[in-house]
């Protein structure tokens, strides 16, 4: 009986033994969480050139992986919406002065690295004609898809910049529903800022990536200045 006991006390005491080490052991040896393998910089640019690809797929003449360094975004380039007056001024939840002001979008484009800048070719004429609002589609519904396949190929903070104003192409006979208490945009997955509408330089921007770019207003030429550019960018991320 005696020593019955006293091996029962030994088995005990050998188990709170264990008990402690493993207490302790928690505190010295770091606890590991399953992860998602992070992405190989190959992996990035492999899925960097496949979005730029698939802008020239969906009908953009030209694609650029580019580095968000290069973005020049200046605080009076949304003031050239109401000097003169543009006739969508206010008039959206996408533009001045109810876009993101430039200060903020600088702060947004210091969270990314690279971006896919696309671009479409379009006659003056064109551009000097109510038809333009069909081309200002084109950059919308490439951006909207753009952020479509980046969104399925794991970048899931892409954010899509346009051209012009949404408000002639996808709402020409209604109110922004985006600016009306309790109402949301018509066309969400379309619809999205303009680069001027957030303070980029477009013209310096496309320039320096090495795009030849004209300035068109309604008092031009189509015969002296025959060819526009439109563009669109998605930050990727």
């Amino acid at each position: 009986m005696k020593i019955e006991l006293t091996n029962n006390i030994c088995g005990l005491g050998f188990v709170l033994l264990i008990f402690n080490l493993m207490k302790r052991s928690r505190s010295i040896i770091p606890r590991f969480k399953y992860k998602t393998p992070v992405a190989t910089m190959n992996d990035i640019i492999l899925s960097l050139n496949k979005l730029k690809k698939t802008a020239q797929d969906l009908g953009a003449s030209d694609a650029k992986i580019i580095s968000t360094s290069l973005i020049p975004v200046e605080d009076e380039i949304i003031n050239l919406c109401k000097e003169p007056l543009c006739e969508d001024y206010g008039t959206s939840i996408y533009c001045p002065p109810h876009a993101m002001k430039p200060k903020r979008f600088r702060e947004l484009v210091s969270k990314y690295e690279n971006a896919v800048l696309f671009k479409i070719d379009v006659s003056s004429r064109i551009l000097l004609s109510k038809e333009r609002f069909g081309e200002f589609r084109k950059i919308y519904e490439i951006g909207a898809q753009l952020r479509a396949a980046a969104i399925e190929a794991g970048f899931f903070k892409s954010k899509g910049f346009a051209a012009g104003s949404c408000k002639p192409v996808f709402c020409p006979e209604y109110q922004c529903q985006a600016l009306i208490n309790g109402k949301t945009c018509r066309c969400p997955d379309k619809a999205r800022p303009s680069m001027e509408a957030v303070g980029i330089n477009v013209f310096k921007l496309l320039r320096a990536v090495g795009w030849e770019i004209n300035k068109i207003t309604e008092n031009s030429d189509p015969e002296s200045v025959q060819n526009g550019i439109l563009a669109g960018m998605l930050l990727v991320g």
